[in-house]
């Protein structure tokens, strides 16, 4: 086995790259170029490709991005922004070589930190072992039907209620592959960031996602009269559908926007073709896993790792230091335009 590392400029190997990808059964939205291609041209990170080969053939790849961070250490990142980056391989020699392979480039290139994110799991976390995972972090999934319609059919009545309460409240909703409804989402996203003392990404950033994936994202938006109040994007590869970016005003919770932004992205992920609903991190029995949960999903295993010093890393999903949430309350008191300028300008440092 050979191991190779390419660019982005590198048209040969971005073609291997997709090629390889395209019905690899553990790939995810994030596994796609145009994740890196984003990442790229809206905070000028470096990606990186590894890539395996036997006898000429791709049999495994590995995306890295390396994480210019003023005042910090730099390091590295499988992947930043989202919940996972893992390698993909014909099998699990191809993705340990890979992944000893990163840690190796790391170490030549002088970097002390490369964060691994591993979501490659097919199998959800069983029942006794639950308690392994109590206030780690998971990520949530669900089978699809085969139709919007019919995947409305398979709610329980209490869900279905939900969902029917939103538009009794006379909330409305617009979906785009396009960026025609980034202003009015982006609206909603950084209200709801600053609300929960997160620094924002930049609106430059969900452009580049929505013209870099084309028709395999969805950007939609929740409207009560003319004021949007909640907003999400979803992400499709293979079968795999996921959400990355999920806001609501809360003043506005008590029409029940989120359950009408969640029933239609999930309706055009089904639609879509999609099997699979991955509702994105949570900690396990925690506010956001209960309000996933009621729609089906059940809890996968997150395995994060420093690759470059795998038997010392700490697990993730810790609790918060006294710092952190002394800055999380500041943020949450600035004023919008200030934490959205500001936001814009730090978010591409921050990985998670």
């Amino acid at each position: 086995m050979n191991m190779s590392i390419s660019y982005l400029n590198d048209r040969t190997a971005i073609k291997q790259w997709h090629s390889y990808i395209s019905d690899h059964p553990q790939a995810t939205a994030y596994h796609n170029i145009a994740w890196l291609q984003a990442v790229e041209t809206t905070y000028q990170q470096q990606p990186v490709l590894l890539m395996a080969y036997e006898d000429g053939r791709v049999v495994g790849v590995l995306p890295l991005v390396i994480m210019r961070r003023p005042l910090m250490h730099n390091a590295i990142c499988a992947l930043p922004y989202c919940d996972m980056g893992h390698a993909l391989g014909k099998d699990l020699t191809i993705t340990q070589g890979l992944e000893r392979f990163a840690g190796e480039y790391a170490s030549k290139k002088g970097f002390t930190q490369l964060d691994y994110r591993n979501g490659s799991s097919m199998e959800p976390i069983p029942a006794e072992a639950m308690a392994k995972y109590n206030g780690q972090k998971i990520t949530m999934k669900m089978p699809l039907a085969t139709s919007s319609d019919a995947q409305m059919a398979s709610y329980k009545s209490k869900l279905r209620s939900q969902i029917r309460k939103a538009e009794k409240n006379g909330l409305t909703i617009k979906l785009s592959h396009k960026t025609d409804l980034l202003y009015d989402f982006y609206r909603v996203f950084s209200h709801n960031m600053r609300d929960l003392g997160s620094p924002t990404h930049s609106k430059c950033w969900f452009a580049n996602i929505m013209t870099f994936y084309q028709d395999k994202a969805c950007m939609a938006v929740v409207y009560h009269g003319d004021i949007p109040i909640g907003a999400g994007i979803i992400l499709m590869h293979g079968t795999l559908c996921s959400i990355p970016w999920a806001s609501t005003l809360a003043q506005y919770n008590r029409l029940a926007p989120n359950m009408l932004l969640y029933s239609h992205l999930i309706g055009v992920a089904a639609d879509h073709g999609m099997q699979y609903f991955d509702f994105g991190r949570s900690t396990l029995n925690e506010g956001t896993y209960k309000f996933k949960k009621q729609w089906g999903a059940v809890p996968y295993p997150l395995l994060w790792v420093d690759l470059c010093n795998p038997v010392s890393s700490s697990p993730q999903g810790t609790g918060d230091s006294a710092i952190k949430a002394t800055l999380i309350q500041i943020w949450r008191n600035l004023p919008l335009s200030v934490t959205t300028t500001v936001g814009s300008r730090v978010r591409g440092y921050i990985s998670l």
